[in-house]
């Protein structure tokens, strides 16, 4: 059920004066007649009723109603009781707290002929059945709700489906939502990058990029061009901030706005570019002029927090910049098995397809999904760290490293332009340390590729500031002494005599898991079993299990 806006609730108020309230519930409207703040925090059946219609359409209940059945004499009127004292805001986080999951709600008062109702407004759950915090799940039927049966429970939980918010249908003519100014815009902006001749329509335009289909309006599309009176009135309250706080915590920019995605960029982009100033660096004998932070990793994060966020839920979606980093945090859970940990790596998924699809057109996402790769690079080519992704308190945060800044590593991107995220990190894992063990920098690219020990060794053959090396004490991707002061290093990473064996034994153990001591004797050269155990007992990154012709070499864990 769409969500109800004021008049619509004006005249179901309307009609309860004229017939017996129970005549006008139904499977997505239900009154509840709680005297005061007290019997509604107190409720049990409330977060029953509100979990039925969250698995069913949807709905609202509007409290202040009492039941017919306490009226006299047919004067329906006096059903019209009214709440006192209700904190919306109270109310709100009491009423989430005994649904699970937590699903957004959207509670607000109404003043209807001097007496105050609360709404509270629940959409349905697509991805998941509501329940309520004491373990019940219920279902509407009819004018009532009721517990479901374990084989109801099932049922529905097979028919949940993947659900586009964006591509509901808004009930507005798109010229009367649409905020002129930010459409004049956005049609210049797609006609350049069209490269068409003639401008399009306005409804050709919306059609083209999916603001509209069929010449109804799509959530989407009002997200996205809306005025923001209408986006409050139809869809709801979506706010956004750009914070800039000094060390000390004087607020340099706190603005909080309400506006289209449109704007919403371009206000937030500017307050960055208010952020970002250059400097020059030096590097040997190179001078360079770099910003203090990357505008396309920024640019990345912020439209990421747009078009992933979970517009069913209340929040804000804000930009924090402190000096030394900055934090983007949009309401809503990671979407589609992706998590903090796979993010860099699993196909792309969005949870609102029809609202990337209009970004997609504008070239302000990424049609490929490499978004969260472009962050990286844009901040690893400074020898910034990769970019951070968490989900905490239902939202999900990505932290980026500011002003911090390595010039030779900027330096040797800036004439490397070829190279990526592997060629990055092996440079950023070895500057100014001189070397990082093989396994730890495989671990650190886990994330980001799918063979890192192949994209490592690929990386280092086409890269002469680094090698492949190796010890007794493991394999490691070292600095050249020629690359030395350049990197930063103030000490040359030694190697032994035996380095290229030690690095062919990790490599053979790493493709194959365990090895005899005849498997190794081919692999290292040695002519006598002796000279390969002695070899492998002072290697201290393997380890023998077993004993005689069965013993098998392994990596230490």
């Amino acid at each position: 059920m769409a969500r109800l806006n004021d008049y619509q609730i004006r005249q179901i108020l309307q009609e309860v004066k004229l017939r017996p309230s129970e005549e006008l519930e139904s499977e997505s409207i239900e009154f509840k007649g709680y005297t005061n703040a007290n019997a509604l925090y107190n409720s049990k059946d409330l977060a029953e009723e509100l979990s039925a219609l969250a698995n069913l359409e949807g709905g609202a209940v509007i409290i202040g109603v009492r039941d017919n059945s306490d009226v006299q004499h047919n004067q329906w009127e006096d059903q019209l009781r009214g709440i006192p004292d209700v904190d919306i805001l109270e109310a709100k986080e009491r009423i989430s707290g005994k649904l699970k999951p937590s699903v957004g709600l959207d509670v607000s008062s109404l003043n209807f002929e001097g007496k105050i109702y609360i709404i509270v407004q629940i959409a349905k759950s697509h991805e998941s059945l509501v329940s309520t915090s004491s373990g019940k799940t219920c279902i509407r039927e009819g004018r009532s709700s009721r517990p479901m049966l374990p084989d109801e429970i099932e049922r529905s939980v097979k028919g949940l489906t993947r659900y586009d918010w964006s591509s509901d249908f808004s009930d507005q003519n798109p010229l009367d939502v649409i905020d002129q100014q930010a459409l004049v815009e956005a049609m210049d902006d797609f006609q350049l990058k069209r490269k068409l001749e003639e401008p399009p329509s306005q409804e050709a335009y919306l059609e083209a990029v999916g603001a509209t289909q069929n010449g109804r309006l799509t959530r989407g599309g009002l997200l996205f061009l809306g005025k923001e009176s209408s986006i409050r009135a139809y869809l709801g309250l979506f706010e956004f901030r750009f914070t800039w706080k000094k060390p000390n915590g004087e607020l340099l920019i706190n603005d909080v706005w309400a506006e289209n995605l449109w704007n919403s960029i371009r206000r937030a982009e500017n307050y960055f570019k208010k952020c970002n100033t250059s400097r020059i660096f030096n590097s040997g004998d190179t001078e360079f002029e770099a910003p203090l932070m990357d505008r396309v990793a920024f640019h990345e994060a912020l439209l990421n927090s747009m078009v992933h966020r979970d517009y069913s839920v209340d929040g804000m979606t804000s930009v924090t910049y402190s000096g030394d980093a900055i934090q983007i945090h949009s309401p809503g859970t990671f979407f589609g098995g992706v998590t903090a940990e796979n993010i860099a790596r699993h196909e792309p998924r969005h949870r609102n397809r029809n609202l990337a699809r209009i970004l997609m057109t504008h070239n302000l996402v990424d049609p490929a999904g490499m978004g969260v790769l472009r962050m990286g690079i844009g901040s690893l080519r400074y020898g910034r760290a990769f970019p951070e992704f968490r989900e905490q308190s239902r939202s999900v945060e990505v932290k980026l490293d500011a002003q911090f800044i390595r010039p030779a590593i900027a330096v040797l991107s800036i004439r490397n332009p070829e190279w990526g995220i592997p060629e990055l990190m092996v440079l950023n894992s070895v500057y100014e340390t001189g070397a990082v063990a093989l396994p730890v920098l495989e671990r650190r690219l886990a994330p980001l590729v799918d063979s890192p020990l192949e994209a490592i060794e690929r990386s280092v053959e086409h890269m002469p500031q680094v090698e492949i090396c190796g010890t007794k004490d493991g394999v490691f991707v070292r600095v050249l002494p020629t690359w030395r002061i350049l990197m930063n290093v103030g000490r040359v990473f030694r190697v032994s005599q035996s380095s290229d064996n030690y690095v062919k034994l990790y490599r053979y153990l790493r493709t194959h898991g365990e090895a005899s001591n005849a498997d190794l004797s081919d692999q290292l050269g040695y002519s006598y079993s002796s000279q390969t155990s002695a070899f492998l007992r002072n290697a201290k990154f393997v380890e023998r299990r077993g004993n005689g012709p069965s013993a098998r070499w392994l990596i230490v864990k």
